[in-house]
């Protein structure tokens, strides 16, 4: 099995040390090391410059540059990649005040042996991918939650809007109608079936109005009917709405879930036709629902544009974000599989969820 290489910049102006180090790693380890050395700071950084390391062995001491201030020009030119001080043995206070201001981990020069010299390079290098995972993960959720809290008060927005100006308009006709009407009668001079078929298509119009609001905000066909009649609605409705030919396949019985469950896998079918219509510039969606053991597996292809790696893990692809989050509250994998630029391959999103949470039978 081929070892895995570790490129390694050694930042250090004594020669007999840099070579010291050299040696060692060339001893049989888990890992092979590639190790470039540098003994100014000024080289270091044409180093970074046209090298991707995976780690940097620095002395803090350098012709050109003493002290932390070695640390700050080193991290300044390349933060991602992580840095282990060398120190003397008297210097842990240094090393530790090293790791504060950014360093992954120090050594003191005169206890460095290979072994350990291997295992600190690939610690740090750990490490250093598990907190950029973090910071990634805390700036998607950062993110997230603020987009939540944007959409909350655009449909806060959109259903007071709609309030004031359908319904508000709605009862302001009724109400003059109404008047209207009732003068008519007193004065002997209104035609009472008139009347009603005027004051009965106002009516209409409001009940009309009321329930287009209602299904916007959630479609009861998904709480009378459950998961599969409403999937098999929301598909035809985008449908006619998007202009996008759909075709669907659905498993033929329906499935018993909770109803936290079915609309969460309602919802990111509905975030996935929505990404389509904003992103994809498709002229065919595929749908397919269908059920592989205890979990359900579901498949949205369309044949746009596409979407590259870039796209899937942008931390402001909301509408991705949102699907993830869903996907992985209910314990289930989402993949997604796009070629951009490639005309015609689409985009295709897998999605396996279980039937059932934790702990439910």
């Amino acid at each position: 099995m081929k070892k895995e290489l570790i490129k390694v910049l050694m930042v250090e102006d004594d020669l007999a040390y840099a070579r010291f180090i050299k040696e060692i790693l060339k001893e049989p380890l888990q890992v092979n090391f590639e190790l470039t050395h540098a003994d100014r700071v000024k080289k270091a950084i044409t180093h970074i410059a046209e090298t991707e390391f995976d780690a940097v062995l620095l002395d803090l001491n350098l012709p050109d540059s003493s002290g932390f201030d070695t640390l700050n020009r080193i991290y300044e030119k390349a933060p991602s990649i992580p840095i282990i001080v060398l120190t003397g043995l008297a210097d842990e206070e240094v090393g530790v005040s090293a790791v504060q201001k950014g360093a992954q981990d120090y050594l003191s020069k005169e206890e460095v042996n290979s072994l350990l010299l291997s295992r600190t390079v690939k610690y740090a290098i750990e490490r250093k991918r598990s907190v950029e995972e973090l910071e990634k993960s805390y700036q998607k959720f950062y993110n997230l939650s603020a987009r939540l809290q944007y959409l909350r008060e655009e449909e806060r927005k959109s259903i007071a809007s709609e309030i004031h100006d359908e319904l508000g308009g709605l009862f302001t006709a009724l109400k003059l109608e109404l008047s209207s009407s009732l003068n008519a009668i007193q004065n002997d001079k209104g035609d009472i079936p008139e009347i009603k078929e005027s004051l009965t298509k106002i009516i209409d119009k409001g009940i009309e109005i009321v329930q287009r609001i209602s299904v916007e905000l959630r479609p009861h066909i998904l709480d009378h009917f459950g998961l599969l009649p409403a999937i098999e609605w929301y598909v035809k409705e985008f449908q006619k709405r998007a202009k996008i030919r759909c075709t669907l396949k659905l498993i033929e019985n329906n499935l018993n879930l909770d109803k936290d469950r079915a609309t969460a896998i309602f919802r990111i079918i509905q975030e996935a036709l929505t990404n389509i219509v904003r992103h994809a510039r498709a002229s065919k969606i595929s749908v397919e629902v269908i059920k592989v053991g205890e979990s359900l597996e579901l498949k949205v292809e369309d044949n746009g544009i596409g979407i590259n790696e870039d796209k899937i893990n942008d931390p402001h692809s909301f509408g991705l974000m949102s699907m993830q989050e869903r996907v992985l509250f209910l314990g289930g994998t989402l993949n997604i599989i796009g070629t951009k630029g490639t005309k015609g391959k689409g985009t295709t999103i897998l999605l396996n969820i279980p039937l059932k949470g934790n702990g439910e039978t």
